[in-house]
């Protein structure tokens, strides 16, 4: 599953890449020794002279705990003879620093996109628009994280964790979410997996007022 939840290593280990998004910066890895699911951010590929990486590629990495678990602090070595053919070649730098620095200090526009119109979305407008058929559930937030704009949320019925973006929350007028809060979401298919197109509380977080 998609989560920060864990600790990190003390040295290098083999991570294989489970998902990478350019357009937002990050993604996750997951360990080759069963541990817990990574989070990797661009500016980790950096020093490598590189801004993605392949599904599936093999990355020599360092772990740190980070705010929300594990963190890639470091990326030594990049193995696509692991990834999946569909993936396409990994970007390459000089690029545009649409994302900013990472862990070297607040940047404006982190996640690309900038202001739009009246909104003052640092944000943007959000990922590319899921397609496909949706669906109407209930679930739970496993987390959510206002200063990155995303989060999960785990559904009643089981299955994948369903991404949330920070985008979908504020169309519905809603400031941010609180763990083990009940919502119910429609969902759709996205390019990594399930997408909240839509969201409304069905109740308050255990310890918080409802909205």
């Amino acid at each position: 599953m998609d989560s920060f939840g864990g600790g990190g290593g003390d040295g290098p280990i083999q991570a294989r890449v489970k998902w990478f998004n350019p357009a937002k910066g990050f993604g996750f890895v997951t360990p080759v020794d069963g541990s817990a699911d990574a989070f990797l951010h661009m500016s980790a590929l950096r020093p490598l002279g590189v801004t993605s990486v392949q599904q599936g590629a093999t990355l020599t990495v360092t772990v740190r705990s980070g705010p929300r678990g594990p963190q890639v602090a470091e990326v030594q070595n990049v193995d696509n003879s692991t990834a999946e053919a569909d993936s396409g070649p990994p970007m390459r730098g000089p690029r545009p620093d649409r994302f900013g620095g990472g862990p070297r200090g607040p940047r404006p526009d982190r996640f690309g996109g900038g202001d739009r119109g009246d909104r003052g979305d640092r944000f943007g407008g959000g990922p590319p628009a899921p397609t496909g058929p949706e669906q109407q559930m209930n679930g739970i937030v496993k987390w959510f994280n206002a200063a990155k704009g995303f989060g999960f949320i785990v559904p009643e019925s089981g299955g994948k964790d369903v991404f949330i973006h920070i985008s979908t929350l504020r169309r519905a007028g809603i400031e941010t979410l609180g763990p083990e809060q009940p919502v119910k979401v429609r969902v759709a298919q996205g390019q990594k997996g399930p997408e909240a197109t839509w969201i409304e509380p069905s109740g308050s977080a255990p310890g918080r007022r409802p909205f």
